[in-house]
This record gives structure tokens, sequence and C-alpha cells, in this order.
């Protein structure tokens, strides 16, 4: 199977894809090596890209961070996806008795890993990190292609897989903000760039200024300690 080709089916024509899908025998490795482990990559690499070579900004006024800090962000986000489309498809499985489908945790992952697809390619837009916004299409194209793969892989009742695609969206969206939390106890967090930068670069049309976030950090720490001692009678 090559990854291209059935990234573009997906996309292309989900209903016959998943027909095939659904057919097919496969486990853990196949799906993660090497096509989550490919698609994964887009959102993460262009993440890192987009924040320390094009950066964030407007009117001659350019914010990137560090290539360590972006570095750390990359593989966070990386190992987070991972670990969110595997627990995806467990919420999808534990979910499937009570829209009538059977239970089925390959079945269920390979519903959570392919009806991603649209959404790992839709990262893309994070080398600009100011379109960033828009891979919010390529996460709603991800749920119409759960809601097409539900009846065919969980086997529940066609009528049944909106209810279905809803609570399961719900319920990965909870669970991937309190994987992304605990992540950031590890690694610093692709959504929060300012709180894990050493520093940052910030492109003038007068030249780069280079703001070291620990000096800051200590200069507010030392403040706020003063600023208690007169407090104090």
């Amino acid at each position: 199977m090559a990854v291209a080709e059935r990234a573009k089916n997906m996309m292309v024509k989900p209903a016959e894809t998943w027909l095939v899908v659904e057919q097919e025998i496969t486990g853990w490795s196949q799906l993660y090596l090497p096509y989550l482990a490919w698609l994964a990559a887009i959102p993460a690499v262009a993440g890192l890209v987009g924040w320390t070579l094009v950066g964030m900004g407007g009117f001659g006024v350019s914010l990137r961070l560090p290539l360590g800090t972006g570095l750390a962000m990359m593989i966070s986000q990386y190992i987070m996806t991972l670990v969110m489309v595997a627990v995806w498809g467990w919420v999808i499985n534990l979910l499937a008795g009570s829209f009538g489908g059977q239970a089925n945790l390959m079945n269920a992952v390979k519903l959570s890993v392919y009806a991603s697809t649209p959404a790992m390619v839709a990262g893309v837009f994070n080398v600009i990190p100011s379109l960033a916004i828009l891979g919010l299409l390529g996460g709603l194209y991800a749920l119409y292609l759960l809601y097409l793969g539900l009846p065919v892989l969980m086997k529940n009742p066609a009528e049944k897989s909106l209810p279905y695609a809803a609570v399961a969206a719900v319920v990965g969206i909870v669970g991937s903000v309190l994987i992304s939390a605990a992540g950031t106890m590890l690694l610093p967090s692709p959504m929060s760039p300012m709180h894990s930068a050493s520093g940052v670069a910030i492109s003038t049309p007068e030249g780069e200024v280079n703001i070291d976030m620990k000096k800051i950090e200590a200069l507010t720490k030392r403040l706020q300690a003063e600023a208690e001692q007169e407090d104090k009678p």
C-alpha cells in the first residue's frame, strides 16, 4: 500500500476506499508504519518551518522561535498526534455498542487513522502560522470521512452514524485536550510557544531583535519579590 495513493483515495473517493479498508487484514504496525508515521510528520515539520523560519507577524515585524525550541515543539506535536489517533480509535470502539455497532478495536483504529488523513494533510498550512487556522477545514472533512466509515467498519445502522460521529468527535476532542495538557509536562506544547521558548527572535525593518525569555522571567520574579517586600509592614 503506497501512502500517497491511499491518502489520495481516502480524500477523493472515501466511500469506495472504506470498503477496501474493511476487507484488509492489518495490524497496528501496518497502520502506523509507514502510513500514520509519514502523515503525522506533515503538520509537525510544517510547524517547525513556520515558527522558526517564516514566523508570525505583519507590517514588517515577524516573530520567530529559536531552532531548538522549534525542534522540541515538533517532537512534542508528532508524539501527541500518534497518541491521540490511538486514543480516538479506542473511543470509537468503546462507543460502538451505544449506537448499535459491533465493537472491534482494530477496525476502530483503522477508522481513526484513515479518517485523520485530511486533517494531517491540511497541517501543511502550518508552514505559514497565520494560515494555520485553515487546518480546521481538514479536521471537518475528517469528521465526514468518519461518518462515512462508521457503518462500514463498526457495522452500526447508517441512521445512527451522525450521532455516533458527533459523540466520538466530542469525546475525542476532550481526550486530545487532556493528553496535550499532560504532554506539556514533558515537552513544550506547540499551542503555547511563547511559554516554552527560551528566546524569541523578532525581525523588524531596523534589524533583528532577540528577546531572552529566561531573563524576562527572572526579572518578573525579582519585581514580584520586591513588591511583596514593600507590602510587608
